[in-house]
């Protein structure tokens, strides 16, 4: 089973009292669970054994980690539906981005509001630049109309269309690179 953490550490921590936010809920992990969530926070990670799945539910449970089957069609793209997607606070070391990150970057930290998945692939797809005509808490309308339109307001059908879009591996890729290289967070 494939999945992804979501949250962040709060406070200091260790493997033994790892202190966990999301969504303002506050949770402490310990051993197992604490070395599962650690192991899919910066990427993708695999549960190998049946053994540990009895962890990851409770933890999916918490809302802390989101699980997909490695069968399961478009399964990385699946795993980030339900996160939100946040620029992280700058630290160093800065790795340099590639273009698909760069272009990414620039929208999750201009829009004015969180970008989903779904909506990035959508901007990827129609190769929409990255402008100051979108960008800002004043110009969020402007970018919404670029995004939902008649064919894609319907509840979830922007979701459904992106999973089947060309652009989709590409932009899923980006986010998993920004991730990686800790300038987003899902939450």
């Amino acid at each position: 089973m494939f999945y992804i953490s979501k949250g962040i550490v709060y406070k200091k921590s260790d493997i033994d009292n790892m202190n966990i936010t999301r969504c303002g809920s506050e949770y402490i992990l310990h051993g197992k669970q604490a070395r599962l969530w650690l192991a899919g926070r910066f990427g993708i990670a695999y549960d190998e054994t049946a053994v540990e799945q009895p962890e990851l539910k409770e933890l999916e449970s918490m809302g802390l980690v989101k699980t997909a089957e490695p069968n399961e069609k478009a399964a990385n793209y699946q795993l980030l539906t339900n996160c939100v997607i946040c620029p992280a606070k700058p630290g160093f070391p800065r790795f340099l981005l590639n273009r698909n990150e760069r272009f990414i970057w620039t929208w999750l930290k201009n829009a004015g509001f969180k970008l989903t998945i779904s909506e990035l692939v959508f901007l990827m797809e129609q190769e929409i630049k990255p402008d100051s005509i979108f960008f800002g808490e004043n110009n969020w309308p402007t970018l919404i109309h670029a995004i939902y339109t008649l064919n894609t307001i319907s509840d979830g059908i922007l979701q459904t269309n992106m999973k089947k879009s060309p652009a989709r591996s590409s932009t899923v890729s980006a986010v998993l690179g920004l991730l990686k290289k800790r300038r987003v967070i899902l939450v």
